[in-house]
């Protein structure tokens, strides 16, 4: 039986929380505005692993760090960032935080050229996905970190984040999580009621019931949406064949033909689920329960499957060019802190985090966020429910990325 998890109701902590809050992964859909050719040869490193030198690091004498990261990855948004500002006040670094991740893909053709020549990208770190992490380090353009500056990451970190979610660089030597997605099944509890009869969805079929055509909505993350189809298929997506991938894009693609699937969203999904015109689909499961808390209310419930619900890292790496490769650990290793981490929770950023210790801080003042496993998994979680999408060759993503794109075509 598949794994049914309710979101917290609303407390005072979180009245903060506004309309105005996007997801994570809200801006995934900017990748458009390129040509897939010109976006695929762009983002997919070539010609295996460079020999670069890594900058001079100046950190001792030059206290700044630059950081790029996603939208709504940090408390105070507004740009108050309080975590932020006591590093500052606690190290003596001033940190200029860049929200100016809005896409893997588009991040990375803005700063290609810079990365392959091992000069500065502007940015001393940020944060990207487990996928285009690999294939940065693959290539040769991100330095090996220090772990002698970062006790807090030694004590910390999630074995889970190092070994069955960090596969993609051994030891994690070049990268550290920043926050984990899950992606799930998502409904809204009422009208799925209403349609079907049924409290839940248990199963992927649940979602292909004549009763729910042109109303699931699934997202735009190639990874997620097709990772999950190809699990509950039978296939371990940490292993698997072209066969499995292709399987899984017909079924895609017949239920995008024929109506069932009235929509594939990177972006304004969870207001289609807020207002009851999504009814089941694939989600991001921090989105469901920021909506919720947002709501007030406990609309909107996430189900993660037994035969497995994706899970992916958005993680730290410091290119080549950086020369403040010190001062970025020190920044790392402050937010391995877990009354940090825990801070971060508590503020509303309702994603994995990767910090043994934060739950227990978060349990004393909100037990209901805490209990959450779509914030807080436990380690049956990670280990029965939770599967990782495995990398791809260039050749693969190449031909997978063009024949999503296909199947998916006009439906965005």
């Amino acid at each position: 039986m598949s794994e049914q998890l309710k979101s917290p109701n609303a407390g005072d902590s979180f009245k903060k929380v506004t309309a105005t809050q996007v997801t994570r992964r809200a801006l995934f859909g900017g990748a458009g505005a390129l040509s897939l050719a010109a976006l695929l040869a762009a983002c997919t490193p070539g010609g295996g692993k460079k020999t670069l030198t890594a900058a001079e690091d100046i950190s001792a004498t030059d206290k700044n760090v630059i950081w790029d990261n996603w939208p709504y990855y940090m408390d105070g948004e507004d740009g108050s960032f309080p975590t932020l500002k006591a590093f500052e006040k606690l190290a003596g670094i001033k940190v200029t935080y860049n929200i100016n991740v809005d896409d893997n893909n588009t991040y990375f053709a803005k700063i290609k050229n810079q990365l392959a020549s091992g000069t500065d990208t502007g940015a001393d770190t940020f944060c990207l996905t487990d996928w285009m992490v690999s294939r940065l380090i693959t290539s040769g353009y991100v330095q090996e970190l220090n772990y002698d500056n970062m006790p807090n990451v030694t004590a910390n970190l999630n074995p889970a984040f190092k070994t069955t979610f960090g596969a993609f660089d051994e030891g994690r030597k070049h990268s550290l999580p920043w926050k984990g997605i899950i992606a799930a099944i998502g409904y809204h509890k009422a009208n799925y009621k209403k349609l079907t009869g049924k409290d839940a969805p248990q199963t992927l079929e649940d979602l292909w019931v004549p009763e729910l055509k042109g109303r699931v909505e699934v997202l735009s993350e190639m990874r997620d949406t097709l990772g999950i189809m190809m699990a509950a298929a039978g296939a371990d997506i940490e292993s698997f064949t072209s066969d499995d991938f292709y399987a899984a894009l017909d079924l895609f693609t017949e239920k995008v033909s024929s109506g069932h699937i009235r929509s594939i969203k990177g972006n304004s999904y969870v207001e289609d689920y807020k207002n009851g015109d999504a009814v089941a689909g694939i989600v991001w499961a921090g989105d469901l329960v920021g909506a919720n808390l947002e709501l007030g209310s406990d609309d909107l419930g996430v189900v993660l499957l037994d035969t497995g619900s994706t899970f992916a890292c958005d993680n730290f790496v410091v290119p080549m060019g950086s020369a403040h490769k010190a001062n970025v650990e020190a920044v790392i290793d402050y937010y391995f802190t877990p009354e940090v981490a825990a801070e971060l929770a508590l503020a509303g950023v309702f994603y994995v985090t990767p910090v043994v210790g934060a739950r227990e801080i978060v349990i004393k003042k909100n037990p209901a966020l805490a209990n959450n496993e779509l914030i807080f998994p436990s380690d049956e979680i990670f280990a029965t429910k939770l599967k990782q999408f495995r990398p791809l060759t260039p050749k693969e993503d190449n031909e997978f990325s063009k024949a999503w794109s296909k199947a998916s075509n006009g439906v965005v």
